[in-house]
């Protein structure tokens, strides 16, 4: 069973890969010089499929995350760090503003965009310190601030976020995006560089002032920023994570499991989601093997100071809502390969997960209040390790039942 939930994550992932996607998805190539810019955790093989697909005569530029793999033949590479800015990604979102600038007024340009990009163009040379950015981040996130709280801040921090970038660039700029939040709102996928902001300094200002505590710098660097105006362009999604539950789906009824999609959208935040699904588990008529698929976007309050991310914490909380339990196994997982602050992108759990941490000698109740859930899991040789997937559609949960 357990290469089994694997396997359907996989079948998850290929769905919404650049190699399988790029080409049903693109505009006609334009005549000469074609205008290419990506930006987030797919965006070298969504770059590296589009020089494959259009051929040379590209100019353009491609930020991922640091340590992204994969080589560019036309295309500028350059990195910067995720989830928290540093300075190298300062620089590398200056020189793509500075390149969308470049780009002729009238000409035809594709923008690629995909999970990620609102760490990755966050900060600029010109704009609020690197290492500022990351404690005001920490601070609302810990404050409680869900995603789109985050991004309302982050759209208001950067002159590419919030339209930005398509403000900046003279072209006339088609969008194709891979979508990592739940709805497919395209202002909600990194942060809509190339969509209007529905919101200004106003919102995140009061935000801040609700979950982030007292940045002075960067409140004066958001009441002297001048909103962005409306941006014109057109925008597709071409990859989400309801058609990678579907495809994950298949996979498993293929492999002759009862499996059904039970929640795309899940919200909130991921302990209540895990005791939720605990109390179905318990009630669920005996004598039925099934599979439930869920993804979505869940939080995590941050208290403790350990590894962890809200993949492992949903499977912890699970597993220990469940613990003695049988005849359940589930995994969770992030769509990137990487959950939260470690390098794992999630988890596998079941009933005996619990008794099986006690039987190390360690205490799983303290690892769970800790946000520890990474350590957790790697000491029970449970913890789910892919390295980047090159794509990202968010959460993968799956709960087996035999």
């Amino acid at each position: 069973m357990k290469s089994d939930l694997e396997s359907a994550f996989w079948a998850a992932v290929d769905a919404a890969h650049p190699e399988k996607i790029m080409a049903t998805n693109l505009p006609p190539r334009p005549d000469g010089l074609a205008y290419v810019f990506a930006v987030g955790k797919a965006a070298v093989p969504m770059a590296q499929q589009m020089e494959k697909l259009w051929g040379g005569d590209l100019s353009g530029m491609v930020i991922a995350p640091h340590g992204a793999e994969g080589s560019l033949a036309s295309l500028e590479l350059r990195t910067a760090a995720h989830p928290f800015p540093d300075a190298a990604g300062a620089e590398s979102a200056s020189a793509l503003l500075a390149a969308l600038q470049a780009v002729p007024a009238g000409r035809d340009v594709l923008f690629l965009l995909s999970g990620g990009a609102s760490s990755l163009l966050l900060a600029t040379k010109d704009g609020p310190a690197p290492v500022l950015l990351k404690q005001a981040t920490k601070a609302l996130l810990n404050g409680g601030a869900d995603i789109h709280a985050l991004n309302t801040v982050r759209r208001v921090l950067s002159p590419l976020l919030g339209g930005g970038a398509a403000q900046a660039c003279p072209g006339r700029i088609q969008t194709l995006a891979i979508s990592d939040v739940v709805g497919d709102d395209p202002i909600a996928i990194g942060s809509g560089p190339t969509v209007d902001n529905p919101t200004g300094g106003a919102e995140a200002l009061g935000l801040l002032d609700q979950f982030g505590g007292d940045f002075p710098e960067i409140t004066r660097w958001i009441k002297q920023r001048p909103d962005v105006s409306p941006v014109s362009g057109t925008f597709r999604i071409i990859a989400s994570g309801p058609q990678s539950l579907q495809a994950a789906e298949v996979a498993l009824r293929e492999r002759g499991y009862d499996a059904t999609i039970t929640a795309d959208s899940q919200i909130g935040l991921a302990d209540d989601n895990a005791l939720m699904l605990a109390d179905r588990v318990r009630r669920r008529p005996a004598g039925r093997a099934q599979v439930w698929l869920m993804g979505g976007e869940v939080d995590v309050r941050v208290i403790g100071q350990g590894r962890g991310g809200r993949n492992v914490q949903f499977a912890a909380r699970l597993a220990q809502a469940l613990d003695g339990v049988p005849e359940w196994r589930f995994l969770a997982a992030d769509t990137d390969g990487q959950d939260g602050n470690a390098p794992n992108a999630g988890a596998f759990c079941d009933g005996t997960s619990w008794s099986r941490a006690r039987a190390l000698g360690l205490d799983p109740d303290a690892f769970l209040s800790n946000n520890d859930a990474h350590s957790l899991f790697e000491a029970l040789g449970d913890a789910f390790i892919t390295g980047p997937t090159g794509t990202n559609v968010n959460d993968f949960r799956a709960l087996a039942l035999t």
